[in-house]
């Protein structure tokens, strides 16, 4: 009896395999019958992710195009996170889409929304135990940025390994890509990583001018395809050629602290200005002059910003950044962001944004507080806000307008070539 359960979980695995290399990503929206998620522990972080990720419509397609295994039908799993995802987006149910004349009425027809009945996803809390997660080392033990982390690393790991299935010879598959560290590291961590686990390649970029460019060994899964996007740090050095690294990312640090930083847009500029950097020494303990700039190297369909609220300090402690960030519902990333390269081949549609999702922390407090997250609903042509259980409809005002209880902290924003 068991090898025969051997036999079906493997010809699962290998159907879940083939049918995730040759998936096509679908960007067209889908209009859900929203549903609140019952919170009956300290979940709110997760909760708030989810409705979030269920909003995302690739995100949703892609999960929907692989088919619900009964308990029976697949015993065994080596895709526990995968399966989990697959079950919560087949909780929700599709809701037709008003006509355009019906849609001017907005409010109208927004009232008539009926939430389907709230349900508690205990299979979605049991991964946190299921696969071992950092969450609760840094002394902030629930926060929505790393948990989103969590899963869209744990999903991409799992599509690795359902990858490496199908080309088992393919040795650099078992590499994770995942973007465990979004900092920009410094040139001597790079040294100390060795030249083996990096392709390194001798680059000629505008004027002529050639710089050594790292990148660490990328394997692309659905995951990267939606979220997944590079940045390039530069390292500029006197009399030395520059040294460029490719990093990945699935969320984008933006740091806020500056009293300069009043919206996104400024963060984003902060982000891609060249700075100095002191105290570096060469191989021969010399001390020398370099600086850095980080740029934009690929964009992904899915761009998550993280506005950095929660600041670590020398003591050890942990303080929350309540102040006001502007950010708006479309968002055009400029060209001065974006790496030399690329600048002239990502077209104005593929650097232009629309904002779907908002994740909110509320509270002063770094350690505790509360998450909820705002979705855009297609088939109301406007906004809805969850929390928890509770679902209400709001207008876009509402989501864009600054409140001193409820700070951004996540924006979700996908590419408007695509919708």
């Amino acid at each position: 009896l068991s090898s025969t359960f051997h036999l079906s979980c493997k010809f699962v695995v290998g159907c879940c395999a083939e049918l995730l290399e040759n998936v096509k990503l679908i960007h067209k929206p889908v209009s859900l019958q929203p549903r609140g998620l019952i919170n009956k522990g300290n979940w709110c972080y997760i909760n708030a992710t989810l409705q979030a990720l269920v909003a995302c419509p690739p995100m949703y397609h892609l999960m929907k195009s692989i088919p619900v295994y009964s308990k029976s039908q697949r015993p065994c799993t080596s895709t526990p996170m995968i399966d989990s995802f697959v079950r919560l987006m087949n909780e929700f149910t599709n809701m037709p889409v008003p006509p355009k004349a019906k849609q001017a009425l907005g409010d109208k027809i927004a009232r008539d929304i009926r939430p389907g009945a709230a349900f508690e996803p205990t299979y979605i809390y049991r991964l946190l135990t299921v696969i071992k997660s950092s969450l609760s080392e840094k002394g902030r033990q629930e926060d929505a940025e790393e948990y989103l982390g969590f899963i869209l690393n744990g999903l991409h790991e799992e599509m690795l390994t359902l990858k490496k299935l199908l080309s088992p010879h393919n040795e650099k598959i078992c590499v994770s890509n995942g973007p465990e560290t979004q900092s920009v590291n410094e040139e001597e961590d790079q040294d100390e990583q060795g030249e083996g686990s990096e392709d390194e390649w001798e680059q000629v970029g505008p004027r002529n001018k050639s710089s050594v460019t790292r990148q660490a060994d990328f394997v692309q899964t659905s995951i990267t395809d939606i979220f997944g996007g590079h940045i390039r740090s530069v390292v500029y050095q006197q009399s030395s050629k520059e040294s460029a690294t490719l990093q990945p990312f699935f969320t984008l640090q933006l740091d806020i602290q500056s009293d300069k930083i009043r919206t996104v847009q400024d963060a984003l500029e902060s982000l891609v200005a060249r700075e100095s950097v002191q105290g570096y020494t060469t191989k021969t303990k010399q001390e020398v002059e370099i600086s850095r700039r980080v740029t934009l190297e690929e964009l992904p369909p899915v761009l998550v910003l993280h506005l950095k609220r929660f600041v670590y300090e020398k003591t050890g402690g942990c303080q929350k950044l309540i102040k006001n960030i502007e950010y708006p519902v479309d968002l055009e990333i400029s060209k001065e962001l974006l790496s030399p390269g690329v600048k002239s081949k990502i077209f104005k549609g593929q650097r232009t944004y629309r904002l779907f999702a908002v994740v909110y922390h509320h509270g002063n407090s770094a350690t505790g507080g509360h998450y909820t997250t705002d979705v855009f609903q297609i088939g109301l042509n406007g906004w809805l806000r969850i929390d928890d259980q509770a679902v209400k409809v709001i207008n876009q005002y509402q989501v864009v307008k600054p409140s001193a209880e409820r700070t951004a902290y996540l924006l979700y924003y996908r590419r408007v070539d695509l919708l």
